[in-house]
């Protein structure tokens, strides 16, 4: 079972006065229970909040209505502070009504590495305007972009798999970089088969592939790419990835057949 995370750090209610904190609770006390107890006594809403976990503490981002409160946020976080219940370290304010948004984290981070958010708007036109302006190019511009992203991410996933033990790259790929894949937004991606020699991944609703609905033929590139090198360099020799059912043209999903070229690196689709 799979669903929707809502990553958006930001709210918007036309017509309502909204703010955001940032503060530390202690995790080993009903702190955050009171808390919240406290502001909806005071009519303050709590709209949307996220947290983050270090230690014994967590860092806590929580979005607020404060519109039918006669309190200020201000006194409301040295109530909270002087009860112990948490530790304000910002208060985020907008200058107008109806819109409020983080703008206190950055950079944006995963594991340690820094993270940028791409929504679909924005993706839909880097991968279909590659393909309009540059045709069978383009295509293959995109399946070299992908590699390079397969094998960029290659490093994370092999410091988790010492860390856990796993030292033989099909475990590595079948616990690590399937699971990292999906965690990534691009889809969900199941490796049917898988040996040295190759096998067959599937990969349900493909971010990019449901971009090509209707298409006659296979459509992934950058996905297709991404397999590519995840592979290569867990493997260290290429594989040769093709894709043999695709969303795109209407089949259920998107399956790769995987064949390896020992001491070869892919050079092209």
């Amino acid at each position: 079972m799979v669903y929707q995370l809502d990553l958006s750090r930001f709210l918007v209610l036309p017509g309502r006065r909204l703010m955001a904190i940032i503060g530390k609770v202690n995790m080993k006390s009903d702190a955050v229970a009171r808390l919240f107890s406290l502001m909806e006594r005071e009519q303050i809403k709590i709209c949307k909040a996220f947290a983050s976990f270090d230690g014994e503490c967590a860092r806590i981002l929580a979005f607020l209505d404060v519109t039918d409160s006669t309190v200020p946020v201000d006194e409301i976080g040295k109530t909270s502070e002087a009860l112990g219940l948490i530790k304000i370290e910002m208060i985020i304010k907008s200058p107008v009504d109806g819109f409020i948004i983080d703008r206190a984290s950055h950079p944006l981070v995963a594991g340690q590495y820094r993270t940028i958010l791409l929504r679909s708007p924005g993706y839909e036109e880097f991968l279909l305007g590659i393909r309009e302006w540059f045709g069978r190019s383009g295509e293959d511009f995109l399946y070299h972009i992908g590699y390079r992203v397969g094998m960029g991410h290659v490093s994370f996933h092999k410091e988790l798999a010492e860390k856990i033990g796993i030292k033989d790259p099909v475990q590595t790929y079948k616990n690590i970089s399937a699971a990292m894949f999906q965690w990534a937004g691009f889809g969900i991606l199941e490796v049917e088969e898988l040996t040295a020699d190759g096998g067959v991944i599937v990969v349900k609703d493909s971010f990019e592939c449901e971009l090509g609905k209707n298409s006659a033929t296979v459509y992934s590139q950058f996905v297709r790419g991404i397999i590519a090198g995840i592979l290569a360099e867990l493997f260290g020799y290429g594989f040769n990835v093709v894709e043999e059912e695709c969303i795109a043209k209407g089949d259920h999903v998107c399956m790769f057949r995987v064949k390896a070229m020992p001491q070869m690196k892919p050079t092209g689709p």
